[in-house]
């Protein structure tokens, strides 16, 4: 299970390909509550516009992420994981499953 460490209000992005089936599975561990978001690249845009955006997937403000997901679209989908704390890092481990 790969770790990052994220500083205070930053987040991390991970590129992953969209299975023939669709389905994935991803499970993030975090130290502090952090938010997930399963985007596709046009939703990965509207998130960096800091615009409303939906979401395939993911929590907001928890230590433990579980879940599975059926993607419609094709191509590569988006892991973003985000520390929203203003003054704490935030040690996290992620894993995704076909």
């Amino acid at each position: 299970m790969p770790v990052a460490t994220l500083k205070p209000n930053t987040h991390m992005k991970i590129r992953f390909p969209v299975p023939r089936s669709g389905r994935i599975t991803f499970r993030v561990e975090a130290d502090r509550p952090v938010s997930t978001y399963v985007l596709s690249p046009e939703e990965l845009q509207e998130f960096y516009k800091q615009d409303e955006f939906d979401s395939h997937g993911g929590f907001t403000n928890r230590r433990f992420h579980e879940q599975r997901v059926k993607l419609d679209f094709t191509g590569w989908w988006y892991l973003v994981i985000l520390n929203e704390s203003a003054r704490e890092p935030v040690a996290v481990h992620y894993e995704v499953a076909y």
